[in-house]
């Protein structure tokens, strides 16, 4: 499929950023973090290590960790992740939320990175509780359908531009796609924030591997 993609400008200290970030030995997992809740943003440590959320999409870069070791997730001083041991070389998104006054995390399981290196990849997430979520091209073909709560979709396109809306039942929310180049892997979000459908997307990346 090609998506008509609008194209906007990066820096060249961008590029080489992503291109030469310090990678972790073999065995390693990616995880990142996610969070559904309105208001502030909760403080999130993994392996009692501060992990930044950006406040635009909701969510963190991946950060390398021990593959095959439990995880040590902790939500404003909470750990909430005790069953959660990730395998080496997979990615996980961790989905963080509150009821009432405690804090849980759901892991969404993206398998391993692979894809076509000629290509951009889309990864589409559906943080709507009680919905079967679509994205398609506004106006347009449907990209994914039948996504359920707490999973992801996601194919490769060719690296071009479009107005893309995600939906739940009759509600919806748009977003204009950002450039993507061979090789990017770009996650959308959908979400409902008071009352409202938010889609919201981001460019995968990861955290430079350092030891901590």
């Amino acid at each position: 499929m090609s998506l008509p993609i609008a194209m906007a400008p990066r820096s060249q200290g961008q590029e080489i950023g992503r291109l030469y970030a310090t990678r972790p030995p073999p065995g390693y997992a990616f995880i990142r973090v996610t969070t559904l809740s309105d208001g502030d943003r909760p403080q999130v440590q993994v392996n009692s290590a501060d992990l930044q959320i950006n406040e635009a999409t909701g969510a963190s870069a991946y950060r390398a960790v021990p593959g095959n070791q439990p995880l040590n997730l902790a939500v404003n001083g909470s750990t909430i992740s005790k069953d959660i041991v990730p395998g080496a070389e997979a990615y996980l998104t961790l989905v963080v939320s509150k009821a009432n006054s405690s804090w849980a995390v759901q892991s969404i399981d993206e398998g391993q990175s692979s894809g076509d290196g000629l290509k951009a990849k889309l990864r589409f997430f559906n943080l709507v509780p009680g919905c079967t979520a679509t994205l398609k091209i506004a106006n347009g073909p449907t990209i994914f359908q039948q996504t359920p709560f707490a999973t992801v979709q996601s194919r490769t396109i060719n690296p071009v531009t479009a107005k893309l809306e995600g939906a739940c039942g009759e509600a919806n929310a748009s977003l204009t796609l950002p450039q993507l180049r061979a090789g990017d892997y770009s996650s959308l979000f959908l979400r409902k924030d008071s009352e409202r459908l938010r889609l919201t997307g981001q460019l995968d990346e990861t955290e430079p591997y350092r030891e901590r």
